[in-house]
């Protein structure tokens, strides 16, 4: 008797274990079926309706209507889970704007864009404004325009330019070769 007790004791030990990975295993295979999205709200949306197995079983409150509906819209994956789960399409547009150190960093140096071509430039009252073929767009700072107006006479599509983060979270454009570089802003 006291041997069946210890074994129907250790079964429905065993038990939640099962029903949590089958309930992880769901949510695993829902989440693959939403990496097909590009949009990372729909994404998002739908990676919220996949963990409803898992949100079932934990006694949580269900995952809106309309987040489920989502998922059950995205194609089935075969049976056998991929290795490894990729995002479907890139972003479009230029990139994240960067992040800026903190004060207490000093010396940086960290290459932002290296030797990009320019699609365009505009100068106004000596100043610049460069537009990079990504889709950047970065303007010298009016304190270094005062001190170093530009004089550009190449077209756009002949110049290359480096952006660096400088010193105490600024950054530095250079044009080409040149020893000069220039105090930058990035306004998009």
């Amino acid at each position: 008797m006291r041997k069946l007790v210890i074994a129907m004791a250790a079964g429905a030990a065993l038990t939640p274990c099962v029903a949590l990975a089958d309930a992880r295993e769901d949510v695993i295979a829902g989440v693959t079926r939403c990496a097909a999205l590009s949009d990372d709200r729909q994404w998002l949306d739908c990676y919220y309706g996949a963990a409803q197995p898992l949100r079932a079983q934990l006694g949580l409150s269900p995952a809106p209507q309309a987040q489920i509906k989502l998922l059950e819209s995205q194609p089935r994956a075969g049976t056998a889970l991929p290795g490894t789960i990729t995002r479907a399409a890139v972003r479009t547009g230029p990139p994240p704007m960067p992040k800026r150190s903190s004060i207490f960093t000093v010396f940086s140096g960290e290459e932002l864009v290296n030797n990009q071509p320019l699609q365009s430039y505009d100068i106004k009252n000596g100043a610049f404004i460069v537009t990079l073929n990504d889709g950047q767009v970065w303007t010298q700072t009016d304190e270094d325009a005062a001190k170093r107006p530009v004089r550009w006479r190449e077209p756009a599509n002949s110049m290359r330019v480096s952006i660096s983060q400088g010193a105490m979270g600024t950054f530095n454009l250079v044009v080409g070769d040149e020893n000069r570089s220039y105090k930058v802003k990035r306004i998009r």
